[in-house]
């Protein structure tokens, strides 16, 4: 299901981070272009907190995860140095996330990403901002 249209350069890397992404997290990347990431996450009762909500660091760290894959289609060597997120809704009928993460900006050290988390419904939950620096 995944569509992998990147370079040569990165494919390994990004190989193994998918690998690692969605052995570690639960999250599965099931997209990456040239700057571009997608990743989707089936909810289970761990994923919510007590109101029934799916917590805020799940929410965060698959959009930071998908921008990293992001980041890494686009040439990127590197990590997150800021990141700022606009939690729009909760959703406590969820039972799916998609986050779909793309490069705004790849500079020579600096990338600029958006990342925005839909349930199955396409119900806009939240929205990211990140800085990822090159270390290459």
């Amino acid at each position: 299901m995944s569509e992998i249209q990147v370079n040569q350069v990165n494919n390994e890397a990004l190989k193994i981070l998918k690998d690692d992404i969605e052995c570690k997290t639960g999250f599965r990347i099931i997209k990456i272009e040239d700057g571009l990431a997608v990743s989707e996450l089936e909810l289970e009762e761990e994923h919510f907190n007590p109101y029934g909500i799916p917590y805020g660091g799940v929410l965060f760290t698959m959009a930071d995860d998908t921008a990293g894959v992001a980041f890494i289609s686009a040439g990127g060597v590197g990590v997150t140095v800021c990141g700022h997120v606009d939690y729009l809704r909760g959703s406590r009928d969820a039972q799916k996330l998609i986050c779909t993460a793309k490069v705004l900006k790849a500079g020579r050290r600096i990338h600029y990403i958006d990342a925005d988390i839909v349930n199955e419904k396409g119900l806009d939950l939240c929205r990211f901002k990140f800085t990822f620096i090159n270390l290459d």
